[in-house]
């Protein structure tokens, strides 16, 4: 039996199935079937409530590891006809499941049904809003805001990636990068009192908020009423966290004593990117990243205090000698620093996290070529191929050359200049950054790679002997011991970011688009690999681990959400979800017919 897809839940059934699959030893992955034919291959999850096993049919298996399915599903009963299922009926009977998450509560469930459904609707929602965006997402006409709000799929490997718990469909349409959302800001004009700052050192984060005013012209009446000469600082707040901000003891301490005046929204929209709390003007000399008080895929996305210290520790380790002569020596890797911090403070004189709204690096005007990876790698829409992939078309057609010649210039050179200074990083220096798909921003010049940005200085972390190289140099990084990482830690987390959820993901949708086979850029990574590990690396511990273990370490978000943990209050429960993946670039093999 054979029937067209349901492929109105694709995007979210493939981000689902691709996380379940890496997660649950119980499914099980058949080469192509007789009793459902036209397709790849089989994903075959066992069900004991009701008996019987869920079918997914996958239109091509990837040796990368993230897979696309056809978007139809069905269910075989122990006995009787098997018939088709949609994806909400194929969820809810995964949720119920008893041995998936043995261990989870009833509610755990029912929250989790909710999550993956809502997601899959804010989905398709944008998905249909947007098409025509989606569909003239290509280089060179996109920029970096295209690009931004071009995420519609969300991450590639989630059973909800597009969960917005507190968000209602206003919100969403005016909120979400997914759904081209754009507002002006809120302003509080408060006096020193009221005000809690930070900087990297230099400019202070008072005087870097003035340049960030005067780049907008529409704030010109906000400046003249509310002047820093006579005391006044005009703190930037993300509209919807001012609801709750308004509700809040400081907020209402301060307004008392005439001290904070709420001005509301005034001036220039801001466009949220794709991490949704990080709002970005082309004008700015900064972008603003807000906490906001609303769980996004795994977490709450309220800055802690200790997060925001890191811009200060990350600046200085980077502005050190051997930061220094890291910059130097990978040219290629640009760091999108966090300069500056404010917040509301609290009577106690502490700084209200819910308030807190960092100052991050602008080098994006309009029309850059600068594509953060996520989108760059995501599904086209209705089946048609990714912006990679329609980007390397494009570079064939105008350079007259086969496809996958052009493919494999574009490849070394995406290697040499994207992904080698974040190995460097690690090998030479002991410097690890998280650099995983929604961190990274790819540069392009003339449709090849000119080099990487990587934003977030809350995933960057060093060696206990660079920590002690540091210390002379960046106060305070000594007593930071959240930043030292082992080499066990670096294999697991450097290996599932940079390795897994980039680089493997690159390669994935390159296969799935047909432009070149994943065995044919695994080993060229691989051929990469040994060249670097030949040079004399004082840490080479990850590239020997990259080159000889029989699996890499992938996160295990599927389990992270059924199990309702906030990563970020909770990061030792992150760290025990990783699970094994096939380590592709080790020596090769051929393609497994069943996992």
């Amino acid at each position: 039996m054979h029937h067209p897809p349901i492929r109105r839940e694709l995007a979210s059934l493939t981000a689902f199935m691709n996380a379940l699959w890496r997660e649950w030893p119980a499914a099980q992955y058949h080469s192509a079937q007789a009793d459902i034919a036209g397709h790849a291959g089989m994903l075959k999850l066992p069900l004991s409530r009701p008996a019987g096993a869920l079918l997914v049919p996958v239109q091509h298996y990837s040796r990368a590891g993230r897979h696309r399915f056809e978007g139809s599903l069905y269910f075989a009963p122990a006995e009787g006809l098997t018939f088709e299922v949609d994806f909400a009926q194929a969820v809810a009977l995964l949720a119920g499941e008893p041995t998936l998450a043995p261990g989870s509560s009833e509610d755990a469930r029912r929250l989790f049904l909710r999550r993956v459904l809502d997601s899959a609707s804010n989905l398709l929602s944008a998905q249909q809003q947007r098409q025509a965006d989606l569909q003239q997402l290509a280089w060179p006409q996109a920029d970096y805001l295209a690009a931004e709000q071009g995420l519609v799929y969300g991450h590639a490997v989630h059973p909800t990636p597009k969960s917005r718990d507190e968000f209602t469909n206003e919100d969403l349409a005016r909120y979400s990068p997914e759904f081209a959302g754009r507002t002006a800001l809120c302003w509080f004009a408060v006096r020193d009192a009221a005000l809690w700052q930070t900087d990297v050192g230099g400019m202070s984060a008072s005087a870097q908020l003035e340049v960030l005013l005067a780049s907008d012209p529409a704030l010109a009446q906000l400046r003249a009423d509310y002047p820093a000469e006579h005391g006044w600082h005009c703190l930037p707040v993300h509209p919807w966290q001012a609801r709750s901000l308004r509700q809040s003891a400081s907020y209402l301490h301060w307004q008392r004593l005439n001290l904070l005046v709420d001005l509301g929204e005034a001036g220039s929209d801001w466009f949220p990117t794709s991490s949704l709390r990080t709002l970005y003007a082309p004008q700015a000399p900064a972008m603003l990243k807000f906490s906001l008080s609303v769980r996004l895929t795994n977490s709450q996305r309220v800055l802690q205090p200790e997060e925001v210290a890191r811009g200060r520790l990350i600046h200085g380790a980077f502005a050190s000698p051997l930061g220094q002569a890291f910059q130097r020596r990978c040219p290629t890797l640009g760091i999108l620093h966090e300069t500056a911090a404010l917040a509301l403070r609290q009577p106690d004189g502490q700084p209200l996290a819910e308030s807190f709204v960092i100052l991050r690096d602008n080098p994006f005007k309009a029309g850059s070529s600068a594509y953060v990876m996520a989108t760059f790698c995501q599904d086209g829409v209705d089946g048609a191929p990714s912006m990679a992939s329609r980007l390397l078309h494009s570079l064939a057609e105008r350079e007259q050359r086969p496809l996958q010649a052009v493919c494999l210039d574009w490849f070394e050179r995406f290697l040499e200049v994207a992904l080698k200074p974040f190995l460097i990083a690690q090998a030479d220096y002991g410097i690890l950054v998280s650099a995983h798909q929604q961190n990274t921003v790819l540069a392009l010049e003339g449709g090849y790679p000119a080099g990487m940005w990587f934003r977030d200085c809350q995933g960057t972390t060093f060696r206990a002997e660079t920590i002690s190289a540091l210390a002379p140099y960046v106060p305070g990084i000594a007593a930071a011991s959240e930043l030292s990482f082992d080499e066990p830690m670096t294999n697991r987390l450097f290996g599932y970011y940079l390795i897994v959820n980039n680089l493997l993901n690159l390669i994935a949708t390159l296969d799935m688009d047909g432009v070149i086979d994943a065995a044919t850029l695994c080993q060229r990574t691989r051929t990469f690999l040994q060249v670097l590990r030949a040079e004399p690396l004082k840490y080479p511990h990850f590239i020997d681990f990259l080159l000889d273990a029989p699996e890499l370490m992938s996160k295990g978000n599927f389990m992270i959400c059924f199990g309702n943990l906030n990563e970020t209050t909770q990061p030792e429960g992150s760290f025990r979800s990783y699970v094994p993946l096939p380590n592709p670039f080790a020596e090769a093999k051929p393609c497994p017919t069943s996992h």
